[in-house]
């Protein structure tokens, strides 16, 4: 049985793809790139936000066409989609011939007729030296303008005994790095009792590899203390990167968000963070355009992003999620109000990002080389400062590297987002 899957959205997303693969692989399927000529077409969907829904619905469609030329077989659509939408999804794409929500894999391998138990699977053209490694589904916050709660339900933690096993065979599989994701990792161990983040943490480093990297994604800004900062400061395996989305910094609209933080809180971590180490890598994300945001409460974000010079940020305007309170809050900005906001925003960071990226040069960066075109004699990689997709990448104008290997880069010069560099001989 060929079977072709398309993950689609966050990490998260992929980690639960490569599981469902695994299963797949462990019942004898081929895995394949293209849906021509599969057997099967599974879509792992998202619907986070309006565009993912789009995508995930517009993949269906185009597998629709496929099945109805009889380019592929039968066609699936699970994961968050589904979870959101169910019943009405059936009605309005007949075509679908499998259903399943996120994480619901025995009634993917029931509807395909095999049965399997096994660990996770690299996806095809996925790379064995970067993985993710989820430490919980759910989410127990009521950010007003988040469907995740309702989408994936409340925050449960995987054990910690179960996290280290799985940590170890990624690095037997040949990671360097892994990623910890969860959507709120900072609540990691909560509902275990005793154990806290800083207790898995502690475990992972212990018994894992000294050269390997363990980067932490997503942290809520109300459960980053000080002491976890110190501990990614400290100089073993975890990295000094600090991805803590905090949506905005004006007071009442973090209020109106539910963020459960203020601006003067979150200002206080970047500072203490920089004080640990001066090349702390800091990302965080924004909305612009939430409803209540007036020039004033916009203009404290501008002046956030020049005080604290983030090393990177993204971005969006708001989006009025179905079924979510925020969608009901008045004295909205218009979209053209918020694109504009989020147009200024981003322009001034990207003046701050290549501040933040010439304090660089002449510095020497580990680098995790992911590409290599030897006949131009260069190689491309991350350092601490960039997780997988979306950060920038280290250019190293070097032959001869190896894929997944760490070399030490001399940086040379600074782009926007990017660096240069040479392996350094010594």
């Amino acid at each position: 049985m060929k079977v072709f899957l398309l993950s689609l959205g966050c990490a998260k997303n992929q980690v639960d793809s490569e599981n469902l693969v695994g299963r797949l692989r462990a019942a004898g399927a081929e895995i394949v790139d293209e849906p021509q000529g599969a057997d099967v077409a599974l879509i792992n969907s998202c619907s986070f936000i309006r565009p993912a829904v789009e995508e995930s619905l517009a993949a269906c469609f185009d597998l629709e066409e496929l099945k109805a030329r009889g380019e592929v077989g039968r066609i699936g659509l699970l994961g968050c989609l589904f979870n959101r939408y169910g019943e009405e999804l059936r009605r309005e794409l007949p075509q679908v011939d499998i259903w399943a929500p996120a994480e619901d894999w025995d009634s993917v391998l029931h509807a395909l007729g095999i049965e399997a138990r096994a660990r996770r699977s690299l996806l095809p053209g996925s790379a064995p030296w970067s993985r993710y490694l989820k430490i919980a589904e759910g989410c127990d916050n009521r950010c007003t303008y988040c469907t995740i709660p309702s989408i994936r339900g409340p925050f449960r933690s995987r054990s910690l005994r179960d996290i280290v096993d799985e940590a170890h065979r990624l690095v037997d599989e040949g990671a360097r790095e892994i990623c910890l994701i969860a959507q709120d990792p900072t609540a990691w161990g909560r509902d275990l009792g005793a154990m806290r983040l800083a207790d898995l943490l502690d475990a992972l480093m212990d018994d894992l590899p000294r050269h390997l990297w363990l980067r932490l994604h997503y942290l809520h800004p109300h459960g980053v203390d000080e002491s976890l900062l110190e501990r990614m400061a400290s100089g073993r395996q975890l990295l000094p990167y600090l991805d803590m989305p905090l949506q905005h910094v004006d007071d009442a609209i973090l209020a109106a968000m539910n963020r459960n933080v203020t601006g003067e809180r979150a200002g206080a971590l970047l500072r203490y963070a920089r004080s640990l180490r001066s090349d702390f890598a800091l990302r965080t994300t924004f909305i612009t355009g939430f409803p209540g945001e007036g020039e004033r409460a916009f203009s404290r974000l501008l002046a956030f992003l020049e005080e604290h010079e983030l090393d990177r940020v993204g971005a969006f305007s708001f989006w009025p999620e179905e079924g979510t309170a925020a969608a009901r809050l008045p004295r909205r900005p218009s979209k053209a109000v918020a694109q504009g906001r989020l147009d200024r925003l981003m322009a001034l960071q990207l003046d701050i990002s290549l501040r933040r990226q010439r304090n660089f040069v002449g510095r020497v960066l580990d680098v995790l080389v992911e590409r290599i075109d030897d006949e131009k004699g260069l190689a491309w990689g991350r350092s601490f400062r960039d997780a997988p997709e979306v950060d920038g990448e280290v250019e190293i104008r070097t032959k001869g590297l190896a894929l997944g290997a760490v070399v030490p880069v001399t940086v040379t010069e600074a782009l926007d987002h990017d660096l240069i560099g040479e392996v350094n001989p010594s």
